[in-house]
């Protein structure tokens, strides 16, 4: 039994050296430090257009105003402490005027919350309601 050990351990110590070459170690620290510098300016760059959404959010009639009612919507408590206020996101969503006011309201949804607003329809709604608020959204012009 021990002698299968000790053979492992001799194998171990014996394995071949992998050098790496000079150019291959300087292709992958750059390659690495380039994805660093990507993301770290992509979080810079959410937050600054999340920033810029969270002063909107007071001004009557801007789409990150209505993003906002909609999420306070779907995190409503209700008496019993669940649910969504599915009447107040109908009537956010008919305060929408057009289409191109509506897809501000989806743009401002996902740089304030960082997720799609039509999947948080349909995560949060039944089937029916979702179809009465899709067709809310399809009856602008």
């Amino acid at each position: 039994m021990a002698l299968p050990a000790a053979l492992a351990v001799q194998a171990i110590k014996n394995k071949p050296k992998v050098k790496v070459n000079s150019k291959v170690n300087t292709v992958l620290l750059s390659t690495a430090f380039g994805l660093g510098v990507f993301f770290a300016g992509r979080a810079i760059w959410r937050s600054f257009k999340r920033n810029i959404r969270e002063g909107q959010i007071l001004k009557e009639g801007n789409p990150a105003s209505f993003a906002t009612q909609l999420k306070m919507a779907f995190e409503n408590d209700n008496a019993f402490g669940w649910g969504t206020d599915e009447e107040a996101v109908y009537r956010t969503l008919e305060q929408i005027p057009n289409t191109w006011m509506m897809r501000r309201v989806q743009r401002a949804y996902k740089d304030l919350f960082g997720k799609n607003l039509a999947s948080d329809l349909k995560s949060e709604l039944s089937t029916q309601e979702f179809t009465i608020a899709q067709e809310i959204i399809n009856a602008k012009r």
